[in-house]
């Protein structure tokens, strides 16, 4: 692997890991509980740290004309509607096609996903502009799109592995096998969307959305149900890999 995606790597888990074990270890002193205001504060800073590390590598690493395309990629809303209505399609039939199976159920009405948007944008989407902005265009430098894709969503879940051991977060919940492979699957859709447009925003809006719809479909710690969702993703990458190689023979 390359040096900038070293420091990428080691600044991310080191910072995040930092501010993720502070509650972890207040919390066994009974000092700092998940969801009290200051313990709020160190979880969001340590889930900001792969945006922060991104736009830190990329500046600092590359060239002028380089990091301006990266940041317009992160600001820029302007895609065609077909665009907006793939990623908000692709995550609704994620985050519902395990409900077919038993591994998920829709506990509040649909508009909710729209109410918490939002603030998923903050507790998920910017991390984005690190997985997909940085990482993902790096590792294809030296891998395969896929192998790229794999060794990103292997990355990103063992980076959440903290939260484990912090009470009351929504990981704590789940089997970690089953998060590994639901974390890969978002990845190979993530990559897809990335690959198709090359750009950071639709992947924000997607990881957003991704979470916003987990507030209304609550998953299961299934494995079949996880087993489709990886399928379904795969195919949805091979289409969008062929479409490419049509695009550029």
């Amino acid at each position: 692997m390359s040096q900038n995606i070293r420091r990428y790597l080691l600044a991310t888990f080191t910072f995040s890991w930092i501010f993720w074990g502070i509650i972890i270890i207040a919390n066994q002193f009974d000092l700092l509980h998940y969801g009290t205001p200051l313990s709020m504060v160190f979880f969001i800073f340590g889930g900001l740290m792969p945006m922060i590390c991104g736009i830190w590598v990329k500046k600092k690493y590359s060239t002028k004309d380089d990091f301006k395309a990266f940041t317009k990629s992160i600001i820029n809303p302007r895609h065609h509607l077909f665009w907006y209505i793939i990623v908000i399609g692709l995550a609704f039939i994620f985050t519902f096609l395990p409900t077919l199976f038993g591994g998920a159920k829709m506990i509040q009405p649909l508009y909710m996903a729209l109410l918490v948007f939002p603030i998923m944008i903050i507790g998920g989407g910017l991390e984005e502009i690190g997985w997909r902005g940085f990482l993902q265009p790096a590792l294809q430098k030296k891998f395969s799109p896929l192998n790229s894709t794999l060794i990103l969503g292997i990355f990103w879940a063992v980076w959440h592995l903290p939260l484990w051991f912090i009470p009351g977060s929504s990981q704590s919940s789940w089997s970690f096998l089953n998060y590994l492979i639901t974390v890969i699957a978002l990845s190979l859709l993530l990559a897809a969307i990335y690959s198709m447009t090359k750009s950071i925003f639709l992947c924000i809006i997607f990881h957003a959305f991704i979470n916003s719809f987990w507030s209304v479909f609550i998953p299961f710690f299934k494995l079949l149900p996880a087993f489709v969702s990886i399928i379904f993703a795969l195919v949805i990458f091979f289409i969008a890999q062929s479409k490419l190689k049509q695009s550029f023979p």
